[in-house]
């Protein structure tokens, strides 16, 4: 994402401060808003098969997390989102995202789907 393309959600979004070691959201809990990080740093964690968490990634500034179950269509978060540090987000509000993600184009919701491995 461009900064000036940040700056202008910036500007349109809520923003919200976590502290270190936070918990944004939890695997398995129903599905909710969306995330651009700000600042700071967020890692995404999934059970693994013996039920401990494993990384999954980590998000750094002006990237976006906490989408994929709308575009998976799942009603349930596919990750737990822990802050590394005291981190800014902004809130992409569940309806918006949705509204969004309504107009995406059949074909590049099908080519999401295929090219991001979900366990």
């Amino acid at each position: 994402m461009d900064q000036n393309a940040f700056d202008q959600l910036k500007s349109a979004l809520q923003s919200k401060t976590v502290e270190k070691d936070e918990i944004i959201f939890n695997e398995g809990e129903q599905a909710g808003d969306g995330y651009i990080l700000s600042l700071g740093e967020v890692l995404l964690l999934q059970k693994g098969t013996s039920g401990t968490e494993v990384q999954k990634q980590k998000i750094k500034s002006m990237q976006v997390f906490g989408i994929w179950n709308s575009i998976f269509e799942s009603e349930s978060r596919l990750f737990t989102a822990k802050a590394c540090e005291k981190s800014s987000l902004l809130v992409i509000p569940r309806a918006t995202l949705e509204k969004k993600l309504k107009t995406l184009d059949p074909f590049l919701r099908f080519c999401f789907r295929q090219a991001i491995p979900i366990e």
